[in-house]
């Protein structure tokens, strides 16, 4: 299959589950993310917040608070996306995709300072509808992850990305500047994707 038709084919499964399938896979996903040594020893979490079917991201998001880190969400703008540090979930604003994204402001984007910029304290959840156990992605089409983490160095980042086990597949199309995913959390599996 082509990357679109992929695409078309994941979203459809996806948009199937039932609201207790959902919130069960949810819940071992979180439990899964939360209990790695790469959310525990971070200081920073990047993430969308989850829209529609996708992995549930708010309980992550409230996680992250409770435990006292930073939490970046991405903004589109017109040059590309950026990462904007929030407080809480209150005033975020509803993009032209419908996705909640914070207000901007320089003060608050990523990175602030230097001092930042180790690996083990900056994780991001990466969005996708299908991977492969090499960590291989196909998002939602625009390429802003892929653009970002390319300028911004991908090695700043511990890079994760959260799905239901229907999305990994044994392999998908993959180019030469496509970013991988460096853990993939299932409800049932952790992906070590340097290991395939």
């Amino acid at each position: 299959m082509t990357k679109g038709e992929i695409r078309i084919y994941q979203k459809k499964i996806r948009s199937q589950l039932d609201d207790v399938q959902k919130e069960l896979f949810d819940d071992r996903i979180f439990y899964q993310l939360i209990g790695t040594e790469w959310y525990r020893e971070s200081k920073r979490i990047f993430t969308y917040v989850s829209f529609q079917a996708e992995v549930d991201t708010v309980r992550v998001i409230q996680q992250a608070f409770a435990d006292g880190k930073q939490v970046y969400i991405p903004k589109v703008e017109a040059h590309g996306m950026e990462f904007y540090e929030i407080k809480d979930l209150e005033g975020l604003e509803r993009s032209s995709y419908g996705i909640l994204e914070p207000e901007g402001g320089h003060e608050k984007r990523f990175p602030v300072k230097d001092f930042q910029k180790i690996r083990k304290e900056n994780l991001m959840i990466l969005p996708g509808l299908a991977f492969d156990p090499s960590g291989n992605r196909i998002g939602y089409g625009a390429g802003y992850y892929d653009r970002y983490l390319l300028l911004q160095g991908e090695d700043l980042f511990n890079k994760i990305a959260l799905a239901y086990d229907f999305q990994v597949l044994d392999l998908v199309p993959a180019e030469e500047f496509d970013i991988r995913a460096d853990v993939i959390i299932t409800p049932v599996k952790i992906y070590r994707c340097d290991k395939y």
